[in-house]
């Protein structure tokens, strides 16, 4: 087997959308393609909107569709001695767990540090209002907020010091005002970033805000949890929706700054990736939205249909719903309707 590794890391927020099932599909033929394997993990550190039950329904529709993962969360053990998750009631199957990532919490904490240290990430004491009012600004002026110096003339106005912004995990989190960390991804150059699918885009990164990667209740935004998981994981491609392309350059430059923080002497050989990206970078795919009925927009909750787990309950076939998912926006260019074995691309 190659060293070629994709995932999917669904948030059990609620029911397995019609889209991410798409996605996991391409996911799975990838990684037969590429004669490598796909992982599940579990996307859970947005608290508010969590539903632990949607995780079980999450993967009782997968393997309906017969979408098993060659790793991660799962309905079964591998072993007789595998204990089950308490939260879930899920087992975490392969060499690279946790696959459920609020149990890598201390791991995201621990990687957040290493970015304040080298002065990658800040601590951001801005109160909502004061938020409120960059935003009113940046609509009359058109331009980025440079969070960075508001958050530093914040602290001046309140008699602080720059210290306040490279303060460690542990204390920032304890402290009253209930700080956010901030990527500092606004920086005065020019980033190529490449999509094996759409191509190159070069974007100006003076362009771009610095961003939230931990919240004040201690948990990590998907930039964040995504970055420390995909590299522990080796991931080396990432599948995903094209509403994330916006956000390709700050998971570029995590990437890039996240691997010179390590030395490259103790690197897996393996993860030298030749991706266009840059060493140590997975490739990423963008795939396009499935439009809704208008056609003008993508596919919501509005247009129907989009809850897989109907489909089964209406009696579709594993195999009808599949060959459904991998034509939705693409045509072969021909009038066949059914592809349900390779002889039939013949």
């Amino acid at each position: 087997m190659s060293n070629f590794r994709t995932r999917q890391a669904p948030s059990p927020t609620g029911y397995l959308h019609l889209g991410t099932a798409r996605t996991v599909l391409f996911t799975v033929l990838f990684s037969l393609v590429n004669n490598g394997n796909w992982f599940l993990r579990l996307e859970d550190t947005d608290r508010a909107r969590l539903q632990p039950e949607a995780a079980i329904n999450l993967l009782e529709v997968l393997y309906e569709l017969g979408l098993n993962p060659s790793e991660g969360v799962s309905l079964y053990p591998q072993s007789a001695k595998q204990q089950r998750d308490d939260f879930y009631g899920l087992y975490q199957n392969g060499k690279y767990a946790p696959y459920i990532q609020s149990n890598s919490l201390s791991f995201h904490l621990q990687h957040a540090q290493n970015l304040i240290d080298r002065k990658l990430a800040y601590w951001s004491y801005l109160d909502q209002e004061a938020r409120d009012d960059l935003q009113e600004i940046k609509k009359v002026n058109k331009k980025a907020i440079n969070y960075f110096k508001a958050s530093l003339d914040d602290l001046a106005n309140k008699g602080k010091t720059e210290t306040e912004l490279y303060t460690d995990v542990q204390t920032a989190l304890n402290h009253i005002e209930k700080p956010v960390l901030r990527y500092k991804m606004m920086r005065d150059q020019k980033l190529d970033c490449y999509d094996k699918l759409l191509g190159k885009t070069s974007f100006d990164l003076t362009l771009e805000e610095d961003f939230v990667i931990l919240k004040s209740d201690g948990f990590p935004t998907y930039h964040l949890a995504h970055l420390v998981d995909d590299y522990l994981m080796k991931t080396t491609l990432v599948i995903r929706s094209q509403e994330w392309y916006a956000s390709l350059p700050k998971h570029i430059v995590m990437f890039k700054d996240y691997w010179n923080i390590h030395d490259n002497s103790e690197a897996d050989p393996e993860f030298m990736l030749d991706g266009d990206n840059g060493q140590g970078v997975p490739n990423y795919i963008h795939v396009p939205f499935i439009l809704g009925e208008v056609g003008n927009s993508k596919m919501s909750k509005r247009d129907g249909n989009v809850n897989m787990q109907e489909y089964i309950d209406k009696g579709y076939t594993q195999e009808a719903l599949l060959n459904y998912l991998a034509f939705l926006g693409f045509n072969p260019g021909t009038e066949k309707e059914l592809y349900l074995s390779s002889s039939d691309f013949e």
